[in-house]
């Protein structure tokens, strides 16, 4: 039983998981402190300070700076230090380290907006443990005006949508459903918005039986949901690094990526409620076992697919990992061509492997 409880429940990644791995169809800053020149003390100056402090300077600071941030000279003259009165001389060479923790600095990923092909559609067959436990598709749905409304936010944006529902040995404990809808920017690829909405029918492991949960964007590094649970809504804030998605944009990313042999390349996702940290890291060409049939009707041989790589980690906002969680691994062929078909997808994200193997594929319009 608890075997079967790990395979339906998905308090944060659960069943949900095939429309973040079928995405891939879509394809702090550290601060720095610059101690002060240890002041000298004049004559004067030591005779009016018997404990040692430097008196500040009688005459006003200059505002004009040079290029590397320090008051100008005057011809002849040396540059004087301004001081501290009393015994706050030690807080101009502070002798301990700043503990604050600051937000990873990360880098805005570059766009890849354009590689988004309306029309597209993708249809797989979900095996869990080499068996039968459902199906799950995603495709690029439209171009549409951008949600929120007038310029600068009237740019066009592509709404993506992921389905995934249990078949199979899964069902017979409980039917579960999976919708996603995305909307992320069409130049871009940043994520606007997403909407995910989990259904238990039967049998419910988790404690409830309808999951809504929200996600608005607010410029990448800042996340605004409202996680709804059989109408009991729950309202969070999450910050974390600029290169943040929600798991359909995010895998929409690592299909445009194009990694060669042992090149490395990382982003972040929000998956429900929880933050993590995806990696991902170039095979080279081969290393699929089995063409699926849909792969051999597209004219794909062994050597024109590419493998990747991955492993997903959950972290707090600093990119930290979370004490105690497992460290997800996954991996994925995909064509090695312009199209960046996704022929086949495993996880060891329950208790066996789950696989994830193209059944269908749309092309976008011609």
């Amino acid at each position: 039983m608890e075997h079967a409880r790990r395979i339906v429940g998905r308090p944060a990644l659960g069943l949900g998981l095939p429309v973040l791995a079928v995405g891939l169809a879509l394809v702090g800053r550290e601060a720095s402190v610059r101690a002060a020149p240890k002041p000298t003390a004049t004559a004067a100056n030591a005779l009016a300070a018997p404990d040692g402090a430097v008196m500040p300077d009688g005459e006003m600071p200059s505002l004009a700076t040079g290029s590397s941030g320090r008051p100008p000279r005057g011809p002849g003259k040396a540059m004087r230090t301004s001081g501290a009165i009393g015994w706050a001389q030690p807080l101009l060479t502070p002798q301990f380290r700043d503990p604050r923790r600051r937000l990873p600095k990360t880098a805005r990923p570059a766009a890849f907006g354009p590689t988004l092909r309306v029309g597209e559609h993708f249809r797989f067959d979900v095996t869990f443990a080499g068996n039968p436990a459902g199906l799950a598709e995603a495709r690029i749905v439209a171009l549409e005006p951008d949600p929120r409304g007038g310029p600068p936010r009237g740019a066009p944006v592509v709404r993506i949508e992921g389905h995934a529902r249990t078949s199979g040995i899964v069902s017979l404990l409980a039917t579960v459903t999976d919708d996603m809808v995305t909307t992320v920017d069409a130049a871009t690829g940043a994520t606007i918005s997403s909407e995910n909405t989990l259904t238990y029918g039967g049998w419910s492991p988790v404690g409830y039986k309808k999951r809504v949960t929200t996600t608005a964007y607010e410029g990448r590094g800042q996340v605004r949901i409202l996680d709804t649970k059989d109408g009991k809504a729950r309202k969070h804030l999450k910050r974390g690094p600029l290169d943040t998605f929600d798991p359909l944009s995010v895998m929409a990313w690592v299909r445009a990526q194009r990694v060669g042999p042992g090149e490395r390349v990382k982003a972040h996702v929000v998956d429900g409620v929880t933050l993590m940290r995806l990696e991902i890291e170039g095979k080279g060409k081969g290393g699929l076992a089995r063409m699926p049939s849909i792969g051999r009707a597209l004219g794909l041989g062994a050597d024109d697919v590419v493998k990747i790589s991955g492993t997903m980690t959950r972290v707090d906002m600093f990119d930290q990992p979370l004490p105690g969680k497992r460290v997800f691994k996954l991996d994925a062929w995909l064509s090695a061509d312009d199209r960046r078909i996704p022929l086949v997808m495993e996880s060891d994200m329950w208790v066996g492997a789950l696989r994830l193997e193209l059944q269908s594929y749309d092309p976008p319009p011609s």
